[in-house]
């Protein structure tokens, strides 16, 4: 057994100096600690594919009386969004009120186009109530949401086809995270997860719900997504978010990283031998649990005293063979 003597001698003095005086060489014990088993990963808030709405229309026309005339203006489903004229609808109009003068079918047949060209029946209700044509008629929001994009300003001329609104319904919002392919064994779907959000105080309690079926070829990361639910409005799109997968906690023996020597895979400490002022390294199995922690694994007991600032009896050949 190979052993790194230290006994060392301070020739002008008449007194021995020892190991622990000259080097102040400090011993600490293996403790038994609760350990939580989790990881921490980085993410971004994005609005959930399922709470976009794109807004289009089935006419050509001119538009005015937007009541959503800005970015981010919040939008109620069924109330009026602007008015529109499109002559094929002012036609369609007129062909309605001569039809139910002559045929309830062929009436019938002009409401159905009117439909087709997004007239609503409360619009049509009106018409027919009226009995006259309406060259602008009002177009209600068919979801609600928060305007996030827009192509019309007032009079803007409109065709086909054409996205006039995108919204966004922020009530619920996706966080997306990223974790390295060696974290796959704890990312699972149901997985319970802790947000934070910058300038947040609050934590956020979730699950794991989708994990995507791509690996990033370049950075070799797995992204994985939560919903959250955002009632209170203060959860805003693009904000950082701090993961934390929460798993079950266990008893470890724990000892700090100035405890631990590590070289290549492999980790040592130093315990006393049976001689005072003489320490030996010992191989260790041990896991790094936090920046300043390490579990131990194997090679040590709870109460088992080790030199802490293990630095000070760094030998290099004990470390490279790792012999006691």
């Amino acid at each position: 057994m190979k052993k790194l003597l230290l006994i060392l001698a301070l020739v002008m003095s008449a007194e021995a100096t020892t190991v622990e005086q000259l080097f102040n060489v400090k011993t600490i014990q293996v403790k038994s600690k609760t350990v939580e088993n989790s990881k921490t990963y980085n993410g971004y808030v994005e609005i959930a594919d399922s709470k976009m709405y794109t807004v289009s229309l089935t006419q050509d026309g001119f538009v005015k009386g937007l009541s959503a005339a800005n970015i981010y203006d919040k939008v109620v489903k069924g109330e009026k969004l602007f008015e529109i004229y499109s002559p094929e609808v002012y036609k369609t109009q007129i062909e309605l009120l001569s039809a139910q003068r002559v045929s309830p079918s062929l009436a019938k047949q002009m409401e159905k186009k009117l439909e087709l060209y997004d007239v609503s029946k409360k619009n049509i209700k009106m018409i027919k109530r009226a009995n006259r044509a309406s060259k602008y008629l009002p177009f209600y929001a068919p979801f609600s949401g928060t305007v996030i994009e827009k192509s019309i300003t007032e009079g803007s001329a409109v065709k086909k086809g054409m996205e006039v609104y995108k919204l966004a319904d922020l009530s619920t919002l996706w966080v997306v995270a990223k974790a390295y392919e060696a974290d796959r064994a704890y990312i699972h779907k149901g997985s319970k997860v802790q947000i934070t959000l910058n300038g947040d105080k609050k934590a956020y309690e979730a699950v794991v719900d989708f994990i995507y079926p791509l690996v990033d070829k370049v950075n070799k990361t797995i992204d994985f997504r939560i919903t959250l639910k955002n009632r209170e409005g203060k959860i805003q799109p693009n904000s950082y978010a701090t993961i934390k997968s929460l798993s079950s906690s266990k008893r470890s023996l724990v000892l700090p990283t100035t405890a631990v020597v590590t070289k290549g895979s492999k980790h040592f400490v130093f315990v006393p031998s049976e001689y005072e002022g003489e320490y030996k390294s010992k191989s260790v199995e041990a896991k790094r649990i936090s920046v300043n922690q390490f579990e131990i694994i194997l090679g040590l007991k709870e109460g088992d005293k080790v030199v802490n600032n293990s630095l000070f009896l760094l030998d290099s050949d004990v470390v490279i063979n790792g012999e006691e």
